[in-house]
């Protein structure tokens, strides 16, 4: 497991819900002036492992591909802000090395799950729990080398990136190259970062770079930001408390998903109704949890909190 060596810090989450209509909750400070950083390429490597992720209800976030059928984003994301429900997964798109409204490659969301302690009615209680795995079906072949998840490094002072798409710059990649630890809550739960993670980062890759500096890895997922000292940093949550979570999953194929795409790509009309069908239920437990990928002797899964 991830062994911190950084100073812990005790703060409560002071992230505002900004979002228009037809976008999913966006916990953002409303701090002026935040960097969103510089326009970069998404064809290079690690950047080419992270993508737009689009509502269907015109919002959007960003989310990271780690491996070739799963990707991971935050929660919130996958909320309706209008009727607080969680979207269908046939209204989701992964798109990679999306830029100037194109974009190389482009998966539909077949599921995905969702920490059940995570309450879209109580985001900042259960900020703990706001990322999502994802699990992705593409249109074309997968050419994209994912960005491996690290438990085991210890990254106090380690140099940080992050990137992802910002609501300032929706048709572009931007990012922070140059950040660092700033902490972690006494809990382990949280992660605090100097990176900079404006309006539509969420679900954002917090990016380790070998001593080496040749390989990459995830550390946590972005999923707010908050003020501390006079100064905005932002909040991730590390993969010490997501992958004991999603190992099943992701390395042998045990899976249990909330939603699950079963028919059409909704309509915006039909999102906006609130559609009772939307698709989440609750994992109550492995045996009863739907399998996704036709495994029959699928016994064990992605389970619930007590």
């Amino acid at each position: 497991m991830l062994g911190f060596k950084t100073f812990a810090v005790s703060v409560g989450i002071l992230a505002a819900i900004g979002s228009a209509a037809g976008q999913a909750n966006e916990p953002v400070t409303k701090i002026s002036g935040l960097a969103q950083g510089a326009i970069i390429a998404t064809k290079d490597y690690p950047w080419s492992a992270i993508g737009k992720l689009n509502n269907g209800a015109g919002g959007s976030c960003t989310a990271v591909l780690i491996s070739e059928k799963y990707a991971l984003t935050a929660a919130h994301c996958l909320i309706f802000h209008s009727t607080g429900q969680y979207l269908p997964a046939e209204s989701l798109h992964f798109v990679l090395g999306y830029e100037k409204q194109q974009f190389r490659e482009h998966y539909y969301v077949a599921a995905y799950y969702v920490p059940p302690s995570y309450q879209p009615s109580h985001p900042y209680e259960t900020l703990a729990n706001d990322w999502a795995l994802l699990s992705l079906n593409p249109t074309g072949p997968a050419r994209t080398q994912p960005l491996p998840l690290t438990t085991d490094h210890d990254i106090s002072s380690a140099h940080l990136m992050t990137a992802g798409y910002s609501h300032g710059t929706p048709y572009a990649m931007t990012a922070d190259q140059n950040c660092k630890v700033i902490g972690q809550s006494h809990d382990h739960n949280f992660l605090f970062d100097s990176c900079k993670a404006p309006a539509g980062y969420s679900g954002s890759p917090v990016i380790i770079r070998s001593a080496d500096r040749t390989g990459f890895a995830v550390a946590a997922i972005h999923v707010a930001n908050q003020l501390w000292q006079t100064n905005t940093i932002a909040v991730a949550i590390p993969m010490e408390a997501i992958w004991p979570r999603i190992r099943n999953c992701v390395e042998g194929g045990r899976c249990a998903f909330q939603v699950v795409a079963h028919g059409h790509d909704p309509t915006a009309v039909e999102v906006l109704s609130g559609l009772p069908k939307l698709g989440y239920r609750n994992v109550v437990s492995p045996s009863k949890a739907e399998c996704v990928g036709g495994n029959s002797a699928c016994t064990t899964a992605l389970t619930a909190e007590p």
